[in-house]
């Protein structure tokens, strides 16, 4: 297994995004040698309006990406049933011992996850769910490159 430095926080941003909902698709990459994460957008406009990356940089790193593929590994992101089967195992977890909370938390999902942070009306639910979220989120992260070979090494 290849051990791999790999900046925690950029690699979690590429993989917690909710594919099914970006305006502007792009993919995110794993560079086998440096552990650097890469971003391309399909569209190469769309990367210089959005983020202010000149279209010809763009182009120039999907390129790159295509002529040696071995040396890249595409982070697939979430789609939006992932997020909302995450909120699901948080609100059957023991996430407290207030089964007053646990109901009233239950009780507040009715299929989206923002209406969900609006109606339970309970700063500890959220950030609970955050926590659980991130926990969670960082195990599948870490079981998606563990199946590619890598074992990251967070910085």
């Amino acid at each position: 297994m290849q051990v791999l430095a790999i900046d925690e926080t950029l690699f979690r941003m590429a993989f917690n995004r909710d594919v099914d909902v970006e305006i502007y698709p792009q993919s995110a990459y794993l560079d086998h040698q440096t552990g650097e994460i890469r971003w391309v957008y399909e569209n190469d406009e769309d990367a210089e309006m959005e983020d202010g990356i000149p279209a010809v940089e763009n182009k120039a790193t999907r390129q790159r990406i295509t002529e040696t593929p071995d040396r890249f590994l595409e982070i697939p992101g979430l789609n939006h049933d992932d997020h909302h089967k995450i909120l699901q195992e948080f609100l059957a977890s023991d996430w407290t011992k207030d089964k007053e909370a646990e109901s009233r938390a239950y009780a507040a999902y009715s299929g989206s996850i923002g209406g969900w942070i609006q109606r339970v009306n309970d700063d500890r639910a959220i950030q609970s769910y955050y926590d659980f979220r991130d926990g969670r989120t960082k195990e599948l992260a870490e079981e998606f490159l563990r199946r590619q070979g890598i074992k990251p090494q967070w910085k």
